[in-house]
């Protein structure tokens, strides 16, 4: 096929697909493979990862690794005929949805996605997680199907990821307000043993983990909520109780009484000592 016409197949993948296209894709419309390597040895295409490539005229765009991994778990299929929960496809999420959505520090050492069915990738740079979501689960971002900032949190709960960083993701996402707090409570209380806090708190789990670094529920919401109500209570009672200890107005404590010394008792040295000398 002639590069001229080859070019313009592709572009109708790359314009709808943040400038990337997969070999599956490229194959269907009629581009073989001696084409696509003639293409990316003239310098009109680069491979991002396995069986996908990027055009070298589309502007540098921010996630490319994960919008590829995205491509790749479907290759055949265009993304505009995908949807958010593709049976054959998966979602980003934990680590990747996190820096997806902006929120928290975590490095992007992998890029991670969940699948509805079991499936395995070679490749080290891809962890895969299984796990049925739901519509509610899974929001788009620039057509890229993510979990929610609330599932990103709950799913990173359930990992025992670090505590500073998810702690820095939940101030993040209450600040911007895509994590509403009384939502955010009431959905990972089951995650709370997982932290050595019993009884499915949430708000507990919620406050645990923000103080590490040095916030809270209360400082983020501006209402105070139970666990800093147990507090005001526990520091209430400390001083009702050293109240009742403190003299009152104009009183003074008794003058304590001196010892007083039996010189009858049996057994004194200084009692015997007295009558041996009378």
């Amino acid at each position: 096929m002639e590069t001229r016409a080859a070019l313009a197949i592709l572009g109708e993948y790359t314009a709808e697909q943040w400038g990337l296209v997969t070999a599956a894709q490229a194959s269907a419309a009629g581009v073989d493979s001696v084409t696509l390597y003639r293409l990316k040895d003239a310098g009109f295409l680069a491979p991002i990862r396995r069986g996908v490539y990027a055009a070298t005229a589309a502007p540098d765009a921010q996630f490319q690794d994960e919008r590829a991994v995205w491509l790749a778990l479907n290759p055949s299929v265009p993304a505009w005929q995908r949807s958010k929960l593709d049976r054959d496809g998966g979602v980003l999420s934990h680590g990747s949805a996190a820096r997806l959505h902006g929120l928290g520090d975590l490095t992007a050492e992998v890029v991670t996605v969940t699948v509805p069915r079991r499936r395995s990738l070679r490749d080290p740079s891809v962890q895969v997680r299984r796990r049925q979501l739901t519509e509610q689960d899974v929001t788009l971002i620039d057509g890229l199907p993510t979990t929610t900032p609330l599932r990103t949190v709950q799913d990173l709960l359930d990992d025992h990821s670090d505590g500073s960083h998810l702690a820095t993701i939940i101030r993040q996402g209450v600040q911007t307000g895509v994590l509403e707090p009384g939502g955010l409570v009431a959905n990972v209380g089951a995650y709370a043993r997982r932290y050595d806090i019993g009884n499915r708190d949430g708000e507990r789990l919620v406050d645990y983990l923000l103080g590490h670094i040095g916030s809270s529920l209360a400082t983020l919401t501006g209402r105070t909520t139970s666990t800093t109500r147990d507090a005001i209570a526990r520091d209430q009672l400390i001083e009702e109780v050293l109240a009742r200890l403190r003299p009152r107005s104009g009183e003074h404590p008794p003058p304590a009484s001196a010892p007083q010394i039996d010189d009858e008792q049996p057994g004194s040295d200084w009692s015997t000592t007295g009558r041996e000398n009378t």
